[in-house]
């Protein structure tokens, strides 16, 4: 479904992103993982259109993104939850769903279903987004964005200072994307919450791709974490 192949990345004169390949497949949970600096959310804002590679291509089905205006890359079905949720905080929780629901002309059909998987948002539907609670505005930004029904859904961080039984719940809710074939890229510094839903970890490290395995690989064999993120299992 979404293929990155060979791309490169500059800030200025800085290289950023070297040769970086790897995919996400319909319906399969990609974690990207890799220390602070090592290039996962230059990743994404790649693949969004935000910043522009130098060189190599990325593709969603039969599109290619790559040179692609920001505003656009939505409407392809590409949904994406940035570090920091960006919710419009003084409209109200339905009116945030709403400008979600506008990127793809998607109806009320949509909505029940959005909500059905946050059934939490429900009860806040006339509260100022900027008034809830840690999680409930992370469930919101990821509900706004599957709001689009997107074909890849991007995740920036999203257990970043959540409870633990919240950051369950969204780990829950974002897993079962799969039933409904969502591709889903998950940058996270809590291994443990990505080992736990991912079928894939992809590493990067100063800008490549380092490597990749599967959770029960990493399992056998922790070295990988201690190498490319400096955690020890």
């Amino acid at each position: 479904m979404l293929q990155l192949d060979n791309i490169n990345c500059y800030y200025g004169a800085v290289q950023v992103l070297r040769d970086v390949s790897f995919g996400v497949a319909e319906g399969e949970i990609v974690g990207l993982l890799g220390r602070n600096g090592a290039g996962k959310t230059t990743t994404l804002r790649t693949i969004m259109g935000q910043i522009k590679p130098r060189s190599g291509t990325i593709t969603l089905g039969e599109s290619e993104l790559t040179q692609m205006n920001p505003h656009h890359v939505p409407k392809l079905g590409v949904a994406y939850v940035p570090q920091g949720r960006r919710l419009f905080s003084g409209m109200s929780v339905e009116e945030n769903l709403r400008m979600g629901l506008l990127a793809r002309e998607s109806g009320d059909d949509t909505l029940k279903w959005v909500l059905d998987l946050f059934p939490v948002l429900t009860e806040r539907m006339r509260q100022r987004a900027g008034t809830l609670s840690g999680g409930e505005q992370q469930m919101l930004a990821t509900a706004r964005a599957l709001c689009l029904k997107p074909q890849l859904l991007l995740l920036d961080e999203p257990s970043e200072g959540l409870m633990p039984t919240v950051v369950a719940t969204l780990l829950e809710t974002v897993a079962s994307l799969k039933e409904h074939g969502v591709g889903v890229l998950l940058v996270e510094q809590k291994v443990e919450a990505a080992l736990q839903i991912a079928d894939r970890i992809v590493f990067i490290e100063n800008g490549s791709v380092a490597g990749e395995a599967t959770p029960a690989e990493l399992e056998s064999d922790p070295e990988p974490l201690n190498k490319f993120v400096g955690v020890r299992r």
